[in-house]
């Protein structure tokens, strides 16, 4: 079984001996090629999409056709679970669901800015799905009130994505000095990283529960542009292949990934 992490799963030491196969966020092709590999399922976490063009929904609905389980949680995986779920892809996680319940909208909303794969993907930003997560626990610790919960939600979402932290973040509340570096500590012990918790349920669903050939009710329509792109994806693999680069080695650091 194949993964695609990157920033919401930065340890996977404790994969190993198991079934899953991590590789890195995955980019327009990556699926279709993990395909030709025929494994039972392919698990979708991360993705590239600012600057790499993204995966296509039509790989995920090719897998399913050819019998592969696909499952999507936490950012990129959650994203196209929710836009997909008709048609077969498994949602898993509370990203997933809040996305295909409406309550989530923007692709931003899980999108951060990281570095390299060479670095651990080391996030350079916060996402906004877990800014919610831990404000909702600091009402939870009455910590903050809901209204100033509500306040500071509003601050981090009107904050461009690549600029979202913490301390952006909180820079311009209205609370006195004292308790904003009160708040600080509290949320550097306690932030709850919801995108990591949804990778983990997915990684237990992939492990722990079997997985059954996905029921598909679609027509998967062969079209010139599906023809001409496969070809592209395959071209490319040989390319790295030859080079003996790696498939991602091309992609620089601070990409950015929903």
């Amino acid at each position: 079984m194949i993964v695609f992490a990157g920033p919401s799963l930065c340890d996977t030491d404790f994969l190993q001996g198991s079934a899953l196969e991590i590789r890195p966020p995955v980019r327009q092709g990556d699926v279709y090629l993990a395909t030709l590999e025929k494994p039972k399922a392919i698990g979708i976490i991360d993705g590239y999409f600012d600057g790499t063009p993204s995966v296509w929904h039509k790989e995920i609905l090719w897998a399913m056709s050819q019998g592969i389980t696909v499952l999507g949680a936490s950012s990129m995986g959650a994203l196209r679970a929710a836009e997909l779920d008709t048609f077969g892809m498994i949602g898993v996680g509370a990203i997933y669901v809040d996305y295909r319940d409406g309550i989530l909208e923007g692709d931003d909303e899980v999108a951060l800015a990281h570095g390299p794969a060479e670095l651990g993907f080391t996030r350079l930003s916060v996402a906004m799905v877990n800014v919610r997560a831990t404000l909702k626990a600091a009402v939870l610790a009455n910590v903050l009130s809901r209204p100033e919960a509500g306040e500071l939600a509003v601050r981090a979402r009107n904050i461009f994505f690549k600029d979202r932290t913490w301390e952006s973040v909180l820079s311009e509340t209205d609370t006195g000095p004292n308790d904003r570096e009160d708040l600080k500590a509290w949320i550097a012990v306690n932030e709850v990283d919801q995108k990591r918790i949804d990778a983990g349920f997915l990684l237990e669903r992939m492990i722990t529960v079997g997985l059954e050939t996905p029921d598909i009710d679609f027509h998967f329509e062969r079209t010139d542009l599906w023809v001409h792109a496969t070809r592209t994806w395959k071209s490319r693999q040989s390319k790295s292949n030859n080079e003996d680069s790696g498939t991602y080695n091309l992609l620089g650091k601070n990409n950015f990934l929903s």
